[in-house]
């Protein structure tokens, strides 16, 4: 599978090297990096000078040991591969290969007849050393390679890291614009629209006075009629937008008092019962369910989710409304419909600010999304949790969980 990232508005294929990935800037910067992290004893420089006076100590020690096992029990090279490991594992390739060019010219020197002259015939005979030497050169420089790798994966996670924690900082601004422009928006909105509202009924009272009215009055009174009903929704649009608002900002304080969760029930349902005329069930436990709570704010929450269940539900079905108390001090709200349900894959986003199902984008019903929105909202700010189970075709079942 090829992963791909956006990156200065270019598409980069991860299957590729990662230095050839980098630009020449981004390599120099690798590189002064990896220079940094490396001790100053451990740099190339001190290498090259280090591996001079110890490859001709392990010379000397060579020699020395060699006039001790004068039987020949003694190999020379071994000294040798020792040194260019241990060069090659503190100092790296460069050094390690000047160590190599040296052992081989010394054991030529001092262990390759004719002794004490050089002889470049001769080595062919030290080829085993050099072919060890130079695979350790070669381990070395694939355990160079790879720190330079792991460096390299660092550096590309912090500049991504550094842009996602830029990107989140002008999502949030842009958040908290949106939040304010909504605010200010729906203040301006409220306004002119509430002058309409008035002047529409103010007219329509007039006009009820009249004890007959003509075509025109007639039509007149129709037309005042729908202009009060669509300002009257707007205004409920515009508070909605303008909740989603103050609560978000936290500008909504919570009232809390203490009320009976049975009773904020009973309120709700009765008055969904005479707006709808639908059938509402309600099962409450017999003993009081009191908490301390913002009463209007979760009978808005039961609103939003009984209104809902209504509109989205066919005509003839009931609605059930159920609050149980648990035995961890916690009291569950559930609201249950025959609607057409909600697909699993659209669960996730049904609390979303402006989020609607494809179904109810394309029903006839009105709304914005901003019903689940705001409830989960203040569900939250009470500690509490708000989520919905449904399989299409089955209805769904919203549940509200709060501490007692």
């Amino acid at each position: 599978m090829v992963t791909k990232i956006r990156k200065m508005d270019e598409y980069v294929d991860q299957r590729e090297d990662l230095f050839k990935r980098m630009s020449f800037e981004q390599r120099a910067t690798l590189q002064r990096h990896y220079i940094a992290s490396t001790p100053k004893w451990r740099r190339p420089a001190i290498g090259y000078l280090v591996s001079i006076p110890l490859t001709v100590a392990a010379t000397a020690s060579n020699l020395y040991l060699r006039q001790m096992f004068s039987n020949g029990a003694f190999y020379p090279g071994s000294i040798q591969a020792l040194l260019v490991f241990f060069i090659a594992i503190l100092w790296g390739v460069g050094p390690s290969l000047l160590t190599i060019l040296l052992s081989t010219l010394l054991m030529d020197f001092f262990f390759l007849p004719p002794v004490n002259q050089l002889n470049l015939e001769n080595l062919f005979q030290s080829l085993p050393s050099i072919i060890s030497g130079l695979a350790i050169a070669l381990i070395a420089a694939q355990r160079e390679r790879a720190r330079l790798k792991t460096l390299a994966a660092e550096q590309e996670l912090q500049e991504y890291a550094q842009e996602l924690v830029e990107i989140n900082q002008k999502l949030t601004e842009a958040n908290e614009m949106k939040d304010r422009f909504i605010s200010i928006a729906s203040h301006e909105l409220k306004t002119p629209i509430t002058t309409i509202r008035g002047q529409a009924q103010l007219a329509l009272r007039r006009l009820s006075k009249q004890p007959d009215l003509s075509p025109q009055l007639d039509s007149l009174h129709t037309s005042l009629e729908r202009i009060n009903e669509q300002t009257g929704r707007l205004t409920a649009l515009i508070d909605e937008l303008l909740d989603v608002s103050s609560i978000r900002t936290g500008k909504a304080e919570l009232r809390k008092r203490t009320c009976d969760l049975r009773e904020i029930c009973r309120e709700v349902i009765d008055d969904q019962r005479l707006l709808t005329g639908r059938q509402i069930a309600l099962n409450v436990p017999p003993t009081p369910l009191k908490l301390h709570a913002d009463c209007d704010r979760l009978s808005q929450v039961l609103v939003n989710l009984v209104s809902n269940a209504v509109k989205y539900s066919p005509e003839k079905t009931a609605i059930q409304v159920a609050l149980n108390a648990s035995d961890d001090h916690h009291v569950l709200i559930e609201v249950h419909d025959h609607g057409k349900g909600i697909a699993a894959d659209q669960l996730p986003y049904i609390f979303e600010t402006f989020y609607r199902t494809p179904d109810a984008q394309t029903s006839s019903k009105p709304g914005l999304g901003l019903g689940l929105a705001i409830s989960k909202e203040i569900v939250e700010r009470h500690n509490g949790r708000i989520w919905c189970e449904s399989k299409p075709g089955q209805g769904s079942t919203f549940f509200v969980e709060l501490p007692l």
